[in-house]
């Protein structure tokens, strides 16, 4: 690339990671663009200039998915990977941009089209030395989810079980990254009708996040809720009522800000209850939940 032609790139790509740090998103996306032209015009002189023009497809790709406008983020990253593929860029850049390609299809509910690019970008990053250990954990986390979603549990548990070996190893177990993954773990063998090892698995999420959560986090409370409903369906009904309110507790602090799942925890206790013949206490739950949340409402209005 020319002087002043790799000047004015880096100085775009310089101005949108500023803009990206004040929050300033839309005006990031149109100089991302700008960018992406700019280089453009530079690899049509010389294919010297193609990782450049990689770089800020890349950039703008990320943007266009941030900003929740899938398809464009797709022909960026599709771009990327083409001409990427054609010039000499890292394996993890690669893997990173095939990761980023799954994730948009993720986001765009086409599992079929992620699961294949995300086991590519593994692949790809488990080359890079050193290895690239969160950035692993965190697509086999996804590739879980994919899989689990897609009613593979061996291949989803496989995943997710990879990715645990993965954050104990390089954060340590008491991070919510393990935590996460348990939570994950539990819902998969829920699904399963494996409601045993889900037990042990929101078990294990739940006492970790007590100990690196303030106690009213609403990643605590979702782990009480988990771990309630598999004990319900376990038959330890006194135990799942007894999670259940402690989440209701938790989730209150912040129904304004979370007023669908504070509503899905109440109707599950309301209806526990009341399988359970406390007619009386259900209706005073599902009272008080339904004043909490007609106040969220106005007080968003």
């Amino acid at each position: 690339m020319s002087t002043g032609q790799g000047n004015v790139v880096r100085v775009l790509l310089e101005r949108v990671e500023n803009l990206r740090k004040d929050k300033k998103i839309i005006d990031a996306l149109r100089v991302a663009h700008t960018a992406v032209e700019s280089a453009r015009r530079a690899a049509e002189q010389s294919q010297e200039n193609l990782p450049e023009l990689v770089a800020s497809l890349e950039v703008a790709g990320d943007l266009s998915r941030e900003t929740g406008d899938y398809p464009t983020a797709e022909g960026y990253y599709i771009e990327a990977l083409g001409w990427a593929e054609s010039c000499d860029v890292s394996p993890a850049r690669l893997g990173g941009l095939k990761s980023s390609l799954g994730g948009v299809y993720d986001l765009a509910g086409i599992p079929e089209s992620a699961i294949p690019l995300m086991e590519e970008a593994v692949d790809l990053l488990r080359r890079v030395d050193p290895p690239m250990e969160a950035d692993l954990g965190n697509l086999r986390n996804n590739l879980g989810m994919l899989y689990k979603d897609a009613g593979n549990f061996d291949k989803g548990e496989e995943n997710y079980v990879k990715a645990l070996e993965i954050f104990e190893r390089c954060i340590g177990r008491e991070s919510e990254d393990v935590a996460a993954v348990y939570n994950n773990l539990g819902g998969l063998y829920y699904a399963a009708g494996y409601s045993a090892q889900a037990r042990e698995m929101h078990s294990q999420a739940l006492e970790i996040r007590i100990k690196v959560h303030d106690p009213l986090d609403p990643d605590v409370a979702q782990s009480y809720s988990n771990l309630a409903t598999v004990l319900h369906e376990l038959g330890e009904d006194e135990e799942a009522v007894r999670h259940y309110e402690t989440a209701l507790r938790i989730l209150e602090s912040r129904v304004s800000s979370d007023s669908e799942t504070y509503a899905i925890v109440s109707d599950n206790l309301v209806m526990l209850l009341r399988e359970l013949g406390r007619e009386r206490k259900a209706q005073g739950v599902e009272k008080r939940s339904q004043k909490l949340l007609r106040r969220a409402v106005v007080g968003a209005a």
